[in-house]
């Protein structure tokens, strides 16, 4: 096709040819964005919870804090943390009239933040244990999965997507739903990124919500240091890791999948015995 042509014209066309291609390479690149730059986040302090064992097995946290007035004791059930404000002094009774409404007879986590010396921490949890029959969580660790833990941020946000908060990652382990839902865009990721670490550090310092956040970290048997790791990931958290957390949860779930679309090959054995 191309022999009767001289050889200007084919240098002609062979030069065409690489100015195209240039061309698709340049715009290609466009569309490339730049990597976000890190965020620079202060570090969370240490809220200095100290582990009091009881008979009963309960798990029970104390700490300094509250005020010179008095502080929070707080019981983390099923359904929601209850937090209870008693006062300094003479806080016996207020502590039993709260107890109405409280969590009882079912698994629960302690938590105690005042200005009471330790023996009167104590003595609170003491009472409400034995008031209302708390018992011990499950002894197994509710750990996030590897996939979660290795891309936390990109969890995160999947988690958010479907309503649920931090403290719900574990979830995404066992809901396909979830590798389905399509990424953000950069700009959407950095601005997202930017506000969820402002969010956690904002609960963080209040203390009323960080009450609530180790007693989620207690009830659920994650480690202590697991909220503070989340937020320290988003400083340099990528838009990837929401994909890449989507591929881990496929990989993980697909097991699970063939056993529920063929329980026959479960049973098989048993019937053929």
């Amino acid at each position: 096709m191309l022999q009767g042509l001289s050889r200007k014209s084919l240098n002609i066309i062979i030069l065409v040819c690489l100015v195209v291609i240039t061309w698709l390479n340049l715009a290609g690149g466009e569309d490339q964005e730049p990597p976000l730059e890190p965020l620079a986040l202060p570090p969370l302090h240490d809220p200095q919870w100290q582990i009091w064992p009881n008979n009963e097995g309960v798990t029970v946290l104390l700490r300094a804090g509250g005020t010179i007035k008095g502080g929070t004791l707080a019981i983390r059930g099923a359904e929601q943390t209850q937090q209870i404000a008693l006062p300094n002094a003479s806080w016996t009774i207020p502590l039993y009239r709260a107890l109405d409404t409280a969590p009882a007879e079912e698994p629960a986590a302690l938590l105690i933040s005042g200005p009471w010396p330790a023996s009167e921490k104590q003595a609170m949890a003491a009472l409400v244990i034995r008031e209302q029959k708390l018992q011990p969580l499950a002894t197994t660790t509710e750990s996030w999965p590897q996939c979660i833990r290795s891309h936390m941020p990109g969890a995160l946000w999947l988690a958010q997507q479907q309503g649920k908060d931090w403290q719900q990652l574990g979830q995404l382990a066992d809901d396909p739903a979830a590798t389905g839902i399509t990424p953000p865009a950069q700009q959407a990721w950095a601005v997202w990124r930017l506000q969820q670490s402002r969010e956690l550090r904002r609960r963080w310092q209040n203390e009323q919500t960080q009450i609530d956040i180790q007693a989620d970290l207690a009830y659920h048997r994650l480690p202590f240091q697991a909220y503070s790791q989340l937020y320290e990931s988003l400083a340099d958290a990528r838009p990837g890791e929401v994909r890449q957390v989507q591929n881990c949860l496929t990989r993980t779930q697909a097991p699970e999948n063939v056993k529920a679309e063929n329980p026959e090959a479960n049973s098989g054995s048993a019937v053929n015995e």
